[in-house]
């Protein structure tokens, strides 16, 4: 039985540049004709949905967005967090849409968050599915205080703290199968944290999103995982986070810098997606490996490229702040 593989990206119009470039760098760095499925972050996509083509469609099962979303808003709205998220900024966010990959069309799936570029090759994450459920690559578990309340968790089913610590990962980047988190599984999830209030697994930060959920459910599922940072082998042991980790490029690749060890994709996590859109335009943002980037956004057109990069003078500037201060304001007194 032929396996169908392929890649997952969450994306809207805010999103069309980076995607574009995201599209390129997997297309240039991985496989010319690998099939891509963009899920809808929300109902803005008129400019994405010109890219589709022969290898580039959109996900098309609103019913399980809806599962997905009804599941999530069931858990936050729940007493443990319903004093906070009136003010959170999960009302306004639709992340928890990642996980669609799990009913989507390929049998195996990377899935990929959109402010990101693809560096090397992606097949060493489908060979290894063949040994775990889930395949990441992020340093969550290294952090002082994980998404989940590891401690809690350790009492409870008697176990060692640190190998729950595993189940910490972030949601930018994984690999997985089709099936392995199913409507019946949300179901069963969402009685254990609400019923038997595992929902105290969860880690009160005062702000959520999907990694939490997707944290508990690897947990409570008691998946077989390979986290790339954790490896045994040093030189799959990399950074990743655009700002955050040094990296050195060679002939627009960009690499680990200590080691030149291979990257499977840079994150440009924390920068906004209007910067690249300004970028775009030719102005002279502060992005880490902004000529990287641009490399791959206009790969294929390169005379529409900018020459050159140009400040954004004061005047423009303020305006930008005004507008984006309304936006805030609005936002805030929207009923939720």
């Amino acid at each position: 039985m032929v396996v169908q593989k392929g890649l997952y990206i969450l994306a809207n119009d805010n999103l069309y540049d980076q995607l574009i470039a995201l599209i390129n760098s997997i297309y240039e760095n991985y496989d010319k004709n690998i099939q891509i499925c963009i899920i809808p972050y929300d109902d803005k996509i008129k400019k994405i949905k010109t890219l589709t083509s022969d290898k580039v469609f959109f996900f098309d099962n609103p019913e399980f967005i809806d599962v997905l979303s009804n599941f999530a808003l069931d858990i936050w709205s729940s007493p443990r967090f319903s004093g906070k998220t009136k003010r959170a900024w999960f009302h306004c966010s639709n992340t928890i849409r990642k996980l669609c990959a799990f009913e989507g069309i390929f049998d195996e799936f990377i899935y990929i968050d959109c402010d990101s570029l693809v560096m090397s090759s992606l097949s060493d994450c489908f060979e290894k599915l063949r040994q775990y459920d889930c395949i990441f690559n992020d340093w969550e578990h290294n952090k002082q205080e994980c998404f989940l309340a590891t401690d809690l968790i350790a009492k409870k089913y008697s176990c060692d703290a640190m190998k729950v610590r595993q189940f910490c990962h972030a949601s930018d980047f994984f690999a997985s199968r089709k099936g392995s988190i199913t409507r019946e599984i949300l179901q069963e999830t969402k009685f254990k944290l609400l019923e038997d209030e595992e929902i105290y697994f969860l880690r009160d930060k005062g702000w959520w999103d999907e990694v939490y959920l997707f944290s508990y459910l690897t947990f409570y599922l008691d998946w077989k995982i390979f986290n790339y940072t954790m490896s045994s082998n040093p030189r799959e042991r990399t950074g990743n986070i655009a700002g955050v980790d040094p990296f050195i490029e060679k002939d627009w690749v960009l690499y680990n810098a200590q080691g030149c060890k291979p990257i499977h994709r840079i994150h440009y996590m924390g920068y906004k997606s209007r910067n690249f859109h300004y970028l775009c335009q030719g102005e002279d943002v502060d992005i880490p490996h902004r000529d990287v980037f641009l490399h791959y956004r206009f790969l294929d057109e390169p005379e529409k490229a900018p020459k050159s990069l140009k400040k954004v003078n004061s005047g423009t500037q303020f305006v930008r702040q005004c507008g984006q201060g309304v936006k805030k304001l609005k936002n805030r007194l929207q009923p939720r």
